[in-house]
């Protein structure tokens, strides 16, 4: 017979929190009119469930265990796509997606690991950052998120000036 983990109230709470805040952030993303505006809700989403899943499932690090100082301190920014696998091996695919298409270090929103992004594949994005978010809350026993707003077009002169950006920049 596997063990239940029990969940603690206040973590849970937090994760409902977080996954609001998700739906917030995919609200934002549909009615975004540029490239740009839509990555940026879409990554911030996505980095929401995922810090749902670890909120509920992540257990605290020991005080000085790898990666942590004295008292607990973190030394360096923590990856999220790589340690959501640790606590959720289900996830692993998507965060494996996650890291590749939203990387970190800077990267502008609308500007993939391939370069900028098109309106389809900004908007493939969306809907794939939809399904983890609802996939996230599965994995939690947790409703699923509602999304409150439709999806705004955007134009294709908003499409070609993000990418004339990207190409400068």
């Amino acid at each position: 017979m596997a063990a239940v983990p029990v969940l603690h109230p206040e973590r849970l709470d937090a994760a409902l929190d977080l996954l609001a805040a998700a739906g917030e952030s995919l609200a934002t993303a549909h009615m975004a009119r540029t490239v740009a505006g839509r990555s940026a809700g879409t990554k911030l989403a996505v980095l929401r469930a995922a810090a749902a899943v670890l909120t509920v499932r992540g257990r605290p690090a020991p005080a000085e265990s790898p990666g942590h100082g004295a008292g607990g301190t973190t030394r360096g920014p923590v990856d999220v796509w790589r340690l959501l696998p640790r606590v959720a091996p289900e996830l692993t695919e998507w965060a494996d997606f996650f890291a590749t298409v939203l990387p970190e270090g800077g990267a502008r929103p609308g500007v993939g690991a391939a370069g900028p992004m098109s309106v389809r594949e900004v908007d493939d994005l969306l809907r794939q950052g939809e399904d983890f978010v609802r996939i996230a809350a599965g994995t939690l026993g947790l409703p699923p998120v509602r999304v409150t707003a439709d999806l705004v077009a955007i134009p294709p002169s908003h499409d070609l000036e993000d990418m004339r950006r990207g190409e400068a920049g």
